[in-house]
């Protein structure tokens, strides 16, 4: 069998989307000849935890390094969870280091991670000496992954694949200035030394560079082996933390009213604006973080699943998940955008734009029954489309291709990849 070595600072028993992308990878690779090397940090001070996660990484041969970091150091000095919020509007992401003002981030190159970078160095070091892998896959952010793959292809020799979940520089908020052009230099380093450069979205893979190429996020298809969480009313799910969208979620609020017994829950956690302005609200359940196995729960549960875009964020993991359950998503977005197009071409949801879209989806969906998604933008005709694509397992069968097109040189380094 062949041998990855994965780069990821996020990883179980992390919880919240960071981690999904190398957890299922590292889960479903080793079905089609790749053995997963798995480099990550010790415990860390965090907001949310999912130690269920832990048992995808069973196949995968783990090797957790020491930091410097501020979460590590958080953590040694006996801090375990940073909480940002309480009761039942669940937390928010203000209490982490990514969540800290500009002012604070300054201090941190290329963020705050970069203490965890010679640990991490001389650790992998020692796996690829020891294991002999033929890859290296590091996902970021935080940047300082990448960093860390750069480094430890030029020592070895070995091909470097470079994986963007979030566009670069600074994710979905700007770096400080003086740090944007360094910042953009050190992509220029990274994007020359990676052999392939992956994306999760078409959004961020324009933002990332030229000669990008995208493994979008997806569903595990095993985790919907779940009973459904019984829900009151007409039930309307949404999962995954929510900040910066106290207007459109006021506007869905809003839409509510013309059906008295639809009930939306949300899944995940919330700025202190949303809690304080909906939490009374009677057609509002909050449920805080919860774990990812009763995520899948509540999917099943639930009758309608409502996807709302984040601020600079182009796709949300979220959306690929709503296609696993098989029910009908509501995508609250712009005809062109990019997760109308994916459920579009997935035959799975409705696309609204506004509280008068919005309720006359509900009211379809209600008269259709849930047994039948299919996907519309209001008023057209029915489209099919397949979710294969998004299939987990599918994935890493891509990736293990990508990863033996790369040991037969069928994949060669661009000479400039830069935007």
């Amino acid at each position: 069998m062949n041998r990855v070595l994965f780069i990821a600072y996020y990883t179980p028993p992390l919880g919240l989307s960071g981690v999904m992308r190398v957890t299922k990878l590292a889960k479903f690779l080793p079905e089609f000849g790749w053995e997963v090397l798995l480099l990550t940090v010790k415990d860390v001070a965090y907001y949310a935890y999912d130690p269920e996660l832990v048992a995808d990484l069973r196949r995968a041969k783990v090797f957790r390094t020491e930091s410097l970091d501020p979460n590590r150091l958080l953590r040694v000095l006996g801090v375990r969870q940073i909480k940002g919020g309480s009761g039942e509007t669940g937390q928010t992401l203000k209490g982490t280091i990514e969540g800290a003002p500009a002012f604070f981030r300054r201090f941190f190159f290329p963020d705050s991670k970069v203490g965890w970078l010679p640990f991490a160095v001389r650790t992998g070091k020692k796996v690829i000496a020891r294991f002999n892998p033929q890859v290296i896959f590091a996902s970021a952010p935080p940047w300082t992954a990448l960093m860390v793959g750069e480094k430890l292809s030029r020592l070895s020799g070995l091909p470097f694949v470079a994986d963007f979940r979030d566009p670069w520089p600074g994710g979905f908020e700007e770096p400080p200035l003086r740090q944007k052009k360094r910042l953009l230099r050190l992509r220029e380093r990274i994007l020359q030394q990676a052999k392939l450069v992956l994306a999760v979205n078409q959004g961020t893979a324009r933002l990332v560079g030229e000669m990008v190429e995208v493994l979008e996020n997806g569903f595990d298809p095993e985790e919907f082996n779940v009973e459904p969480e019984q829900l009151e009313g007409f039930s309307i799910l949404y999962a995954g933390n929510l900040w910066h969208q106290e207007k459109v979620l006021s506007d869905v609020v809003q839409a509510l009213v013309e059906i008295p017994d639809a009930r939306l829950y949300i899944a995940g956690g919330v700025s202190e604006e949303i809690g304080r302005r909906f939490r009374t609200n009677p057609q509002v359940r909050f449920l805080g973080v919860v774990s990812h196995q009763r995520t899948m729960s509540l999917m099943k549960g639930a009758q309608v699943l409502l996807y709302l875009g984040k601020p600079g964020q182009p796709v949300g993991l979220k959306l690929y998940e709503y296609l696993g359950s098989g029910k009908p998503i509501v995508v609250w977005a712009d005809e062109d955008s990019e997760p109308a197009q994916i459920v579009r071409e997935a035959g799975q949801g409705f696309i609204c734009q506004d509280r008068q879209g919005f309720v006359a989806v509900l009211k379809e969906i209600r008269e259709k029954g849930v047994g039948t998604p299919v996907v519309r933008a209001l008023g057209d005709v029915p489209l099919q489309g397949e979710v294969d694509r998004y299939n987990r397992r599918f994935q890493a069968k891509r990736l293990a291709d990508y990863f033996g097109r790369l040991l037969d040189g069928r994949i060669a380094a661009c000479p400039d990849r830069r935007q």
